[in-house]
């Protein structure tokens, strides 16, 4: 007598259809915990009598589905704690809004009377080091400075806030470039200058803080290397125009 139940006549599987089912399973037919659990209870009440499953089968499929079961709640586990991190890291960035950070941004900001610090990364050393500012509308040249040679390390300057006649520049956010000679050749370099943050934003993408600074920049909370006014400057350090 045939004892097989047929997929056609019920809509289950028999033990030896499922497994040839597996022979064939894509990675886009992948069961969740409570499919799993339904097949495997829908292939017990089905299976064939005269050959049911050994218990060696019955036990490793229970042990898959422990295994799958872990892994789930090993991974909501892991979606919790992350929310925790980035809910603490925005609330930590919220914290920033309104105060400066210091970073390579390309822009440095000037209330026309108060000097602003810049930094000229400059691991090699340089023949020369040329500092331009330009008005962040129009591009027009508003100041610049050809240092000569500089030994390796950060090379401080600063921006008093004045145009080449003496006049006080606009109060607001300028571009600033920079580009050190180094072996005849002339290598373009962004300085450290201080911004103001204006808000904080979650990059998912990335999984980090962005901080939303005055003048259009976003900066990564990763790449800020200072917090603070900046109002300290080097005794020694250099104006830019001088």
């Amino acid at each position: 007598m045939n004892t097989d139940i047929s997929l056609a006549s019920t809509g289950t599987l028999t033990k030896q259809e499922y497994e040839e089912s597996q022979l064939f399973r894509s990675s886009d037919d992948e069961l969740d915990r409570s499919a799993f659990l339904k097949l495997l209870t829908t292939q017990l009440q089905n299976q064939n009598p005269l050959d049911p499953m050994k218990n060696e089968a019955f036990v490793a499929q229970l042990a898959q589905f422990s295994q799958l079961e872990g892994i789930t709640n090993m991974s909501t586990s892991l979606n919790d704690v992350a929310d925790v991190i980035r809910s603490d890291r925005i609330m930590g960035g919220a914290n920033l809004v309104g105060k400066t950070v210091f970073g390579q941004t390309g822009r440095i900001s000037t209330d026309g009377k108060t000097p602003e610090r810049i930094e000229v990364p400059l691991p090699f050393g340089a023949e020369q080091v040329d500092i331009s500012i330009y008005d962040l509308n129009s591009g027009a040249l508003v100041r610049s400075i050809v240092a000569g040679p500089q030994s390796s390390g950060v090379s401080d300057f600063a921006w008093d806030g004045r145009l080449p006649d003496g006049s006080a520049a606009p109060a607001g956010v300028y571009m600033i470039r920079a580009s050190a000679t180094v072996d005849g050749a002339a290598t373009e370099i962004t300085p450290g200058t201080f911004s103001k943050v204006e808000t904080v934003s979650w990059d998912a993408q990335a999984a980090n803080l962005n901080l939303n600074l005055t003048g259009g920049v976003v900066l990564p909370m990763n790449q800020v290397t200072r917090i603070g006014e900046g109002s300290s400057l080097p005794a020694d350090q250099k104006l830019v125009g001088e």
